[in-house]
């Protein structure tokens, strides 16, 4: 049959205007592996919420335990691993707890190897026990904890305990015994002895031109590897790569705070853990592992960043009721006072006090700590290592990661809008012609006020119509045709946190006069 159908008709259905939200989280976890599926030195992404970690890497890893402990926090976000091997010459690290005597009573032990909230056990002593059998009672419940990062071997009353990875990993881990029993006494052998570290030589060959807004970096690694490779992924030509790097050192207050004053990267955040060598704790003050602090901050830090993602366990929002889910709106939102899901509470006097606290600060250290009622670990100031410019001249930009994380969402949200709205367009210094791409300047200054409109509206860039005023008159647009290149300088007023708060209150004896 011959159809006729006059006039000709087409219709073309084009997208609708609209901006482009920031790309979605990744986490990389750098840690050792054990055995398992995974290959050594290469990228293993996606993995997911089912324990695929202990196949990947070993049960016993600090790699597994790092992202095991993470999704506790966060079941959302992409995470993704670099596994390393054990070097061949690696040496374990080992630690100790020597029984002696007969008890005398019935009594109780806890006993906490590396983390008090995930490796306690409890140790039951009746009446004639020897040291003997009271060791053999801690290797038998020590090794049902089929997924600790170290095991337990009892040799008549001594318990030696020792780091499933090889290398320096391991001296930072924690001993802690709880009770006490009559006729026995316990001696502690803080871990020690680990040594040779693997080869990072190429490390992050693998992840060329893929970003990971956060990188979750064991402890024992070499600094200048990770810093190296993130400040140069800080300003990218024609790409946005920047992310931020977390480790965890537990040792003195001294000591700590030289590793942060060698320091001075935007794109660090180190965590500091105080060191105890009392009779019963040896290890941080916080009996955690290092890389378990920093996985589960990298995972609250992701999960925040998270579009649409429900925090609302992780912030007090009783005045702001959007803060209960993640976004780009969430990089301004302070991370102190945020609780950290199952660390370990800190003993009363053994941390940090608040005069130290401040000097870390100032060395570009942070702390997670008690709460004030000491039910709940929360995040204190998180703040960067950077202290000055290339120049030695001092620098607060950057200082605190609230800073680094506003500023960089602002940088996404313009770099993926500006390259999606003028895609394929022309550059003119003349007006515009109707229903076609072009720009020129007028149009290119409107739509950088439209997205700071937008970026207001998130609470990232300050809002209002002096903030607005304050954007139009610092922005400028030059054109250069011969080159179809265009030329913006911007001045951002950000939202910054409220971090201090300082009142006089003057007392008075009457109403009157």
């Amino acid at each position: 049959m011959t159809i006729i159908s006059q006039p000709d008709v087409s219709i073309n259905i084009i997208p609708a205007t609209q901006t482009i939200s920031n790309e979605p989280q990744k986490v990389l976890f750098v840690g050792q592996m054990i055995s398992g599926t995974a290959t050594a030195g290469e990228l293993v992404t996606n993995i997911g919420n089912a324990g695929e970690e202990d196949a990947l890497f070993g049960t016993r890893s600090m790699v597994a335990q790092m992202i095991r402990q993470a999704r506790v926090i966060n079941k959302v976000t992409q995470f993704d691993a670099i596994a390393l091997a054990d070097d061949g010459s690696a040496v374990d690290a080992t630690g100790s707890i020597a029984f002696s005597g007969t008890a005398t009573e019935d009594g109780t032990y806890v006993i906490s190897v590396g983390s008090k909230a995930n490796y306690s056990v409890t140790v039951s002593v009746t009446s004639g026990d020897t040291a003997t059998e009271v060791g053999d009672a801690l290797e038998t419940a020590f090794a049902l904890l089929t997924n600790a990062p170290v095991t337990g071997a009892n040799s008549t009353g001594t318990v030696t305990f020792t780091a499933a990875n090889g290398g320096t990993l391991g001296n930072s881990y924690g001993i802690k015994v709880e009770g006490s029993v009559a006729g026995l006494s316990t001696t502690i052998t803080a871990f020690a002895s680990g040594a040779t570290d693997p080869s990072l030589t190429g490390l992050f060959d693998v992840i060329d031109g893929e970003r990971y807004q956060t990188i979750v970096y064991q402890s024992n690694l070499t600094l200048t590897t990770l810093t190296t490779e993130l400040d140069a992924r800080f300003n990218v030509n024609n790409e946005i790569l920047d992310g931020v790097g977390l480790i965890a050192k537990t040792d003195s207050l001294a000591n700590i705070l030289t590793l942060g004053n060698a320091q001075n990267s935007k794109s660090l955040t180190v965590f500091g853990n105080k060191v105890l060598d009392d009779t019963n704790h040896k290890g941080g003050s916080m009996l955690e592992f290092d890389d378990v602090i920093t996985a589960k901050f990298g995972a609250l830090r992701a999960l925040r960043l998270t579009e649409g993602a429900d925090i609302s366990q992780f912030v007090i929002s009783a005045n702001g009721a959007l803060d209960s889910f993640g976004g780009k709106s969430i990089a301004s939102l302070p991370y102190f006072n945020s609780p950290v899901t199952n660390l370990p509470l800190i003993p009363v006097g053994k941390g940090f006090t608040a005069t130290e606290i401040e000097q870390l600060i100032a060395a570009g250290i942070s702390t997670i700590g008690n709460n004030r009622t000491r039910t709940q670990v929360i995040c204190g100031e998180i703040v960067t290592t950077r202290k000055t410019d290339a120049a030695g001249n001092d620098e607060d930009t950057f200082k605190y990661l609230n800073a680094v994380d506003t500023s960089s969402a602002i940088r996404e949200f313009y770099f993926n809008n500006l390259r999606a709205r003028f895609a394929q367009s022309r550059l003119t210094e003349g007006d515009l012609q109707a229903n076609r791409n072009m720009a020129n300047k007028a149009i290119i200054e409107s739509y950088l006020d439209n997205l700071f409109q937008q970026m207001g509206d998130a609470s990232l860039a300050q809002a209002g119509e002096a903030a607005r005023r304050y954007f139009k008159q610092n922005r400028t647009v030059t054109l250069t045709l011969i080159e179809g290149k265009v030329t913006i300088t911007m001045k951002m007023p950000i939202v910054v946190q409220l971090r201090q708060i300082l009142a006089t209150m003057q007392i008075a004896f009457s109403t009157e006069g």
